[in-house]
């Protein structure tokens, strides 16, 4: 494994979907050559610039309902007049190259394209985009019969067999220049208008959670394809995200000085480079934390949920209102006990959290992190997540009044409370009694907390909180993924400082309602001595305004990225885990119950 480390974030280029407002792309066609001979015959026709012309689609879906795909010459003639589309087809306007015949705006809005008979076009796709275009402004269902990079044949979709619609439109390349042409057309519609849905791409971009447009019935099924295919469009290939990982990493640094990217590959011994894991700790964020955010951390590990596969480890913190404070976050290909190493090992460097003493961690049960954490964090605060303990208690004991029972004795104050409580199950029932007594009472019962981290938590809601907000980013690949947790946090710390400078008190509003719910008297809160008549009160409100005093600097856009020596990964090697992968976070059987609080205890 080689990995670099750095002391000392991603946008993507627009041009190539224009200037222009409202096009539609309904669809993002890919059409596979049809025969590799095709494109010598191109070269040998055709000797200018435009021998670099790329044919990089793929085979486009063909309706299997009206059996299309067996219609060639409906129309057109026998598949062999219709293959000599060097001949036959150009003949039928007149050999005469591109005179008099228009050229495709592109630019036009999408709602006045409509083809024309000899109208030339940059390629088959782009006469696609025209023809759905025109299908949806009109509400015809358009079926296209053929579609390859030799010719494109496009009918009409109505099932209505008394009265067949005659529209056809039939295009291919044309003999005296490298343009694909509009050959015969039959604008004629004798049915009852239908499109299917599909969605604005350049406003899916502006509007990432676009669900509908049009009142058309759409199946989940299609809809979620077309959407996906048009995001896989706006983020880019899988493979280029890896590709740039290393340069996109030396971007966050330039940017950012000062802060901690480091990027791990895996070497195999044929010298092929793969993407392991990567970590990314801002400066900015670093220093907040230093200031005034209380001493304990939140760690968690999550699913992605798109095309890139792993998992996101992700350590936050809380700041003087008690509100989340991401620290640092790393992309690693499984949660286990050696990445969660090696993540702990470079927050502790970051952080100058040492052996962890005066620090608390805050963490489900899960081994590899609980064993990590002894190792690198010996003499740290360890508490275990009491939700999760109850989830394993639950399966075993059921019953509202063991759930009451188990909340009252993780949230008791004083040692003697706990034991009291304690007393309490054993009555009820000695095995769940020796059951807490199994789970070590001093990582989940509040009354065996230290008290100088000022935070009473006994589960680990923080973490999963912030896996909430970011969830639309664990869909998207790597680069795309890092992007919104940055641009997350950048918006996050002007929203705080913005809420903190509209504050009024001295005190952070987390502490006046606590404060409020334990009553009027706040004369002994917080108040230490320090001579005969002489007493400091710590003011959480002008630390809680340092803490997001600095942000995360600006990064340049993708094409500006430097770019490194280094050599490009390929992706991870793909690790299925068992049964259909799921979108959704599936939550515990005890999340459906009444919401516990330290109110309700």
């Amino acid at each position: 494994m080689a990995e670099v480390h750095h002391e000392s974030s991603e946008e993507y280029d627009s041009e190539e979907y224009g200037d222009d407002e409202e096009v539609l792309d309904t669809e993002h066609i890919d059409v596979e050559m049809e025969e590799d001979d095709f494109k010598t015959q191109v070269k040998e026709r055709f000797k200018d610039a435009f021998f670099n012309f790329s044919f990089d689609y793929e085979d486009n879906e063909v309706d299997e309902d009206n059996n299309v795909a067996d219609e060639y010459e409906e129309g057109f003639g026998s598949k062999e007049e219709i293959d000599d589309t060097a001949g036959a087809n150009d003949l039928h306007l007149g050999d005469v190259g591109g005179v008099g015949f228009p050229i495709h705006n592109a630019s036009v809005k999408w709602n006045k394209m409509k083809p024309l008979l000899g109208e030339r076009y940059e390629s088959p796709h782009q006469l696609q985009q025209c023809l759905a275009n025109y299908g949806i402004k009109a509400w015809y269902n358009i079926k296209f019969a053929r579609c390859y990079t030799v010719r494109l044949i496009a009918k009409c979709g109505s099932k209505m067999k008394s009265q067949p619609c005659p529209f056809r439109v039939h295009a291919s390349w044309m003999t005296q220049e490298m343009s694909f042409q509009i050959k015969t057309l039959v604008d004629e519609h004798k049915c009852s208008p239908r499109w299917l849905a599909r969605h604005f791409l350049k406003e899916l971009m502006m509007k990432p959670n676009l669900k509908t447009k049009f009142h058309c019935g759409v199946s989940w099924s299609k809809a979620y394809k077309t959407r996906c295919r048009e995001m896989s469009i706006i983020d880019g290939k899988l493979t280029d995200h890896y590709a740039r990982v290393w340069d996109y990493s030396h971007e966050l640094l330039r940017s950012n000085p000062r802060s901690t990217v480091q990027v791990g590959v895996t070497v195999n011994p044929y010298q092929t480079t793969y993407f392991h894991r990567m970590y990314v700790r801002f400066k900015a964020i670093k220093e907040g934390w230093k200031i005034r955010c209380r001493r304990v951390i939140g760690l968690d590990g999550s699913f992605l949920k798109g095309t890139c596969k792993g998992e996101l480890l992700t350590t936050i913190g809380r700041d003087a209102n008690n509100q989340v404070y991401p620290t640092a976050w790393a992309i690693v290909d499984i949660e286990n006990k050696a990445n969660w190493k090696w993540f702990l090992e470079l927050l502790i460097e970051d952080l100058n959290l040492q052996d962890g003493g005066g620090f608390t961690v805050i963490s489900n049960q899960h081994k590899g992190l609980l064993e990590a954490t002894k190792e690198v964090l010996p003499n740290v605060e360890h508490r275990k997540c009491a939700r999760h303990i109850y989830a394993n208690f639950r399966k075993t004991y059921t019953g509202v009044d063991f759930k009451n029972m188990f909340w009252a004795t993780s949230f008791s104050i004083v040692e003697s409370e706990f034991l009291r409580k304690m007393d309490d199950i054993k009555e009820v029932n000695p095995s769940a009694y020796e059951h807490f007594l199994a789970r070590d009472p001093h990582t989940w019962c509040r009354a065996y907390f230290r008290t100088e981290v000022a935070c009473e938590a006994v589960e680990n809601g923080i973490a999963e909180c912030f896996n909430a907000s970011i969830l639309d980013a664990r869909k998207k690949p790597l680069l795309s993924l890092f992007e919104e947790i940055r641009l997350y946090m950048m918006d996050r710390f002007y929203r705080m400082l913005q809420k903190a400078e509209k504050w009024e008190s001295v005190v952070c509003p987390a502490a006046i309602k606590k404060m409020n719910n334990f009553g009027v008297d706040f004369r002994n809160w917080n108040v230490n001595p320090s001579g005969p008549s002489i007493f400091k009160a710590r003011n959480g409100f002008e630390g809680f305004k340092a803490i997001y005093a600095n942000n995360i600097l600006l990064v340049n856009g993708r094409n500006l990225w430097p770019r490194t020596t280094y050599t490009k990964p390929l992706p991870p090697l793909s690790r299925r885990m068992p049964g259909r992968p799921t979108l959704k976070r599936k939550g515990h059987v005890t999340e459906s119950q009444e919401k516990y609080s330290q109110k309700k205890r």
